[in-house]
């Protein structure tokens, strides 16, 4: 598209306020999803939006709503709930109130936004409703919740609904809340459905919000192309998985912030417990921790506290359709787990300058992989992708290649990491040494403790941070837990260790590279004298 056709903000009658937010976030011009959409939300139209997740769809739906009610505002004073914007999880309602703060940062006092999906007391969030913000964030079981309890009246005063991540609504069981507050809607309202797929749900929930749309179909291919994204796979089984990730860890391969996914929560801790053998920190993000926790972390992640999130998608995201289809069988009890139904890692959260995605396990679904790798490579940043393969993972592999380069074709997406496991066997004993440590009672152990503490964090987060955001950034969620035992001659490289890295150095291999810029093609690496 050139440049000269591009319509900037400037262009589409905004409010000089809102036109000064932006100046201040440093946007000098629309994305392509918010070019198209802005224009036709102000007409008064529904939309049907599907764009690549990074491509500034919050802020597409956001301008028109802030824009409607400044000039709502002009002839009705009175105070109401105005716009409701639902989300599939917790962090992505807080981020989406964030967002919206931003953009209302030179008209707060005439447009309110309050985010309820956050875990706190029904009867505790009432204050908040009876205020009457103009712009309510939530989940849809709260907005239920409201409704039931008298707290949240919208059929009057509604004139706007958003659905976020349309396409994982449903799959995250809000299919009977969602149909029961639709009824509490007026019959006229406009309506945005913002989604990364247009899959059966969203179809449904087209037929059931959307009156006469505008459709934008903006995103061309699932993932960026080879020159913002590089795509890697390498194979190894699952002691060579270890030793992989310490070396590249370790010897500074792996370069910038990463995330690291892996199948279920107990490999989560097992991996991180792996790591701080060797006094390399990480942070786990998972759905049984507190949600004023898991903000914390992605929000400390964001500011560059620390570089490596190990986290799994739970949830359905895994398979969506098979969450969506499934109803429990009558007469079995629900084993009850304490995990958070409304947890999303995957879609939606907003990690910022991310460089590199690790799959450590390959994802069960192709939607899973498109979801997880979306995290890095974002708007128009450069990211890699590395994926881990086993024996048992090479089926989905080839249905990951066959969806991203289509059926017969002989290109491949993943193309092969270029490392040779021999050159690391030196580190396999240390490896071996740190795994016998993380046993299934140490695992357990660590679950244990890490959700005590994080509870701990929480409560603090909730009341004496809220004053001293300062000491907020002293509360760091990468701690070493220490219930496996932790041996310090493993922090070090040995210098016999290091004789043999600079052997491999002058035999001049060369192995693929991240970097905080992104991906760099083959660069000599492995130089190492003595790592502390």
């Amino acid at each position: 598209k050139m440049e000269e056709d591009t319509v900037h903000f400037h262009e589409m009658g905004l409010d000089d306020r809102i036109l000064k937010a932006l100046a201040d976030l440093g946007w000098s011009q629309p994305t392509l999803i918010q070019e198209k959409a802005i224009p036709l939300a102000l007409e008064g139209k529904d939309l049907l939006a599907r764009a690549r997740t990074g491509s500034g769809k919050t802020a597409a739906y956001a301008i028109p709503l802030i824009q409607r009610i400044l000039t709502s505002k002009q002839t009705v004073r009175e105070q109401a709930i105005r716009a409701l914007v639902l989300v599939p999880t917790k962090e992505l309602g807080q981020q989406v109130q964030t967002m919206i703060r931003q953009l209302t940062a030179f008209c707060s006092r005439d447009v309110r936004v309050a985010d309820i999906s956050g875990k706190a007391d029904i009867s505790a969030q009432k204050p908040i409703l009876m205020e009457k913000p103009d712009i309510v964030v939530s989940t849809p079981s709260r907005v239920q919740a409201h409704i039931n309890a008298q707290n949240l009246q919208l059929q009057t005063s509604l004139e706007m609904l958003v659905i976020d991540e349309a396409d994982l609504l449903f799959s995250f069981g809000f299919e009977a809340d969602l149909k029961s507050l639709l009824c509490h809607l007026p019959k006229i309202y406009q309506a945005f459905l913002m989604s990364a797929t247009l899959n059966d749900d969203v179809q449904a929930l087209k037929e059931l919000v959307l009156h006469n749309p505008v459709m934008l179909k903006l995103q061309g291919s699932q993932l960026p192309d080879s020159s913002q994204l590089q795509q890697y796979s390498v194979r190894c089984e699952e002691e060579d998985k270890f030793l992989l990730i310490y070396t590249l860890l370790k010897l500074g391969l792996v370069q910038g912030k990463s995330l690291v996914f892996v199948r279920d929560v107990d490999r989560c801790y097992r991996l991180k417990l792996f790591l701080e053998q060797f006094s390399i920190p990480a942070c786990v993000l998972n759905s049984e921790l507190p949600i004023h926790s898991r903000c914390h972390i992605i929000s400390q992640f964001n500011q560059g506290f620390y570089n490596y999130i190990i986290a799994t998608d739970e949830q359905g995201l895994e398979n969506p359709a098979r969450h969506s289809q499934k109803t429990p069988e009558k007469g079995k009890k629900k084993k009850k787990k304490g995990k958070d139904k409304e947890y999303g890692v995957s879609r939606g959260i907003d990690f910022h300058n991310v460089s590199n995605v690790i799959n450590f396990d390959f994802p069960a679904s192709v939607e899973s992989y498109i979801h997880r790798v979306g995290r890095t490579a974002r708007a128009d940043n450069p990211g890699s992708a590395l994926s881990f393969i086993s024996h048992t993972e090479l089926q989905m592999l080839a249905e990951v290649e066959n969806t991203l380069t289509g059926e017969g074709s002989h290109d491949s997406v993943l193309k092969p990491y270029g490392f040779k496991m021999e050159e690391i066997e030196g580190f396999r004993y240390r490896c071996r040494d740190a795994m016998r440590s993380v046993t299934k009672q140490a695992v357990k152990e660590a679950r244990l403790k890490e959700i005590k503490q994080e509870l701990l964090n929480s409560e603090k987060l909730k009341t004496y941070f809220e004053d001293n955001p300062r000491d907020l950034q002293l509360l760091r969620h990468d701690k070493d837990l220490h219930p496996a035992v932790i041996k310090p001659h493993l922090k070090n490289v040995p210098d016999y260790l290091s004789k043999t890295q600079r052997q491999i150095d002058r035999q001049k291999h060369f192995h693929v590279c991240f970097s905080p810029d992104g991906y760099f093609s083959f660069k000599q690496k492995l130089k190492i004298s003595k790592i502390i």
